[in-house]
C-alpha cells in the first residue's frame, strides 16, 4: 500500500486546511494510507472516522532551527516510511524538507496557495535546489509568478494542480436565511465565506452595503484569529444590521444553496476555494482580480471581476446581478467547474504528482 504523510500543523481552519482534509479523503479512497500531522488539540476530530487516514499529533511546529521538532519529524517519517511527504503551509517548508531529507524520503511536495515574497534566498536555494523539494501551486498565474525566480524554480519543479470540487447532483438542504434572520421576502442574500484576516477584505463589507439598497444583506461563514478585531470595526457601522455572522459552518452545501449570489472581496488569494464552491452550486459571483480568479472566471465569462479594494465596483457588480443587468446560467457555471476544476481531475493530477511524475 502506498503511504503519504500530509503536514498541516495549524491552529487556524481555512481554505488550505480544508484542502488537506479533501486530499486526505480522496487519497485514502484511492487506496493510499494517509497520515496527517496536526498540532495537538487542533482539528483532529475533522479527520476522525475516515478509513485509511490516521492523525499524528505533535506538540509544536517549531522555528526554522528547532532541533527537537526536526528530530521528532525524522522519527515519525522513519517509522511510517512514506512514499511522499506533503507540506501544506509555507512556514513548514524548511523543517519538513530537512526532516524528510534526513529520513530518506525522496519525494517532498510543498504547497503554495497564495503569492508570497521570496524573503530568504539561501533557504529557498537549499529547499528547492539542494534538497530538491518541488512546489505545487493552484493556478497558472501563481506558477508563472514563481517561475520568475529562476535561481530556485524551473518547469521541472513547479507544478500546477487546480483545486477540485464535486458538483453535487442532488439538491442539498437550503438554509432559509430570510426566515432565520427575520428578513422580508424581497431581501437579497449575498454570501461571503472565509477566515477573518485582513487579506480577505471583510472590513470592506459595510462600505459595499452602504452603496446598495436596504434589502441587500450579507451572510458570512467562517472564523479566524482576527475575528474580534474585524467584527468590532464592522459593528461600529450602521450597515452592521445587514451583516449576519454564522461562524464556522460544517455544512457548506446548505450555506451555498441558501444564498442568492456570492462576493469574494479578497486582497490576495491563490485560487479561492469558496469561489469554486459557489460556482459549483450555480451561484453568480463577484470577485476581485486576485491570482486565480481570472482563470476561474475565464476573464469575466463566468462571473464579474473587479479591481482589488474597489468597493464601488463590488457594489456595482452586485447591483447588476440583483437588477438582472448581467446574468449567468447556473448550469453553465456548474459545467465549467465540473469540466475544468472537477474533483476527479484534481485526484488524477495529485496522484500523478505524488506517485508517478518523474521529479528528477
Amino acid at each position: 500500500m502506498k503511504k503519504a504523510v500530509l503536514f498541516c500543523p495549524s491552529r487556524v481552519w481555512g481554505g488550505i486546511e480544508k484542502n488537506v482534509l479533501l486530499r486526505a479523503r480522496f487519497l485514502a479512497e484511492t487506496g493510499v494510507q494517509v497520515y496527517v500531522i496536526l498540532l495537538k488539540g487542533s482539528f483532529a476530530e475533522r479527520f476522525a472516522g475516515i478509513p485509511n487516514v490516521d492523525v499524528v499529533e505533535v506538540k509544536s511546529r517549531g522555528g526554522d532551527f528547532n532541533l527537537s521538532v526536526v528530530t521528532n519529524y525524522v522519527r515519525i517519517l522513519k517509522r511510517i516510511r512514506p512514499d511522499v511527504v506533503f507540506a501544506a503551509l509555507k512556514k513548514d517548508w524548511w523543517l519538513v524538507s530537512l526532516a524528510s531529507t534526513l529520513a530518506g524520503v525522496d519525494r517532498v511536495i510543498l504547497y503554495l496557495g497564495i503569492s508570497r515574497r521570496v524573503k530568504s534566498p539561501i533557504k529557498y536555494f537549499a529547499i528547492f535546489r539542494l534538497m530538491k523539494s518541488v512546489l505545487m501551486v493552484n493556478s497558472d498565474s501563481l506558477k508563472q509568478e514563481m517561475l520568475k525566480h529562476r535561481l530556485f524554480f524551473h518547469e521541472g519543479n513547479v507544478f500546477r494542480v487546480y483545486n477540485g470540487f464535486d458538483v453535487d447532483a442532488k439538491t442539498p438542504d437550503r438554509t432559509d436565511y430570510r426566515r432565520l434572520f427575520d428578513l422580508p421576502d424581497d431581501a437579497v442574500i449575498v454570501g461571503c465565506a472565509g477566515r477573518f484576516s485582513p487579506q480577505k477584505g471583510f472590513d470592506q463589507l459595510p462600505d459595499v452595503l452602504a452603496a446598495l439598497p436596504g434589502n441587500v444583506h450579507i451572510v458570512h461563514a467562517g472564523e479566524g484569529e482576527y475575528e474580534d478585531e474585524i467584527k468590532a470595526g464592522i459593528m461600529a457601522r450602521e450597515e452592521a444590521s445587514r451583516i449576519h455572522f454564522l461562524g464556522y459552518q460544517k455544512d457548506m452545501a446548505s450555506f451555498f444553496s441558501g444564498i442568492d449570489l456570492f462576493l469574494l472581496c479578497s486582497r490576495n488569494e491563490g485560487m479561492a476555494n469558496v469561489l469554486n464552491e459557489a460556482m459549483s452550486y450555480g451561484k453568480p459571483v463577484v470577485s476581485t482580480r486576485v491570482p486565480g480568479s481570472e482563470e476561474l472566471l475565464a476573464h469575466g465569462r463566468y462571473g464579474i471581476l473587479v479591481d482589488i479594494d474597489d468597493v464601488p465596483a463590488m457594489a456595482a457588480g452586485i447591483r447588476s446581478l440583483v437588477n438582472r443587468e448581467q446574468s449567468f446560467d447556473p448550469s453553465d457555471l456548474q459545467a465549467w467547474i465540473r469540466e475544468e476544476f472537477g474533483m476527479q481531475k484534481m485526484v488524477r493530477e495529485t496522484n500523478r504528482l505524488f506517485f508517478e511524475t518523474d521529479l528528477g
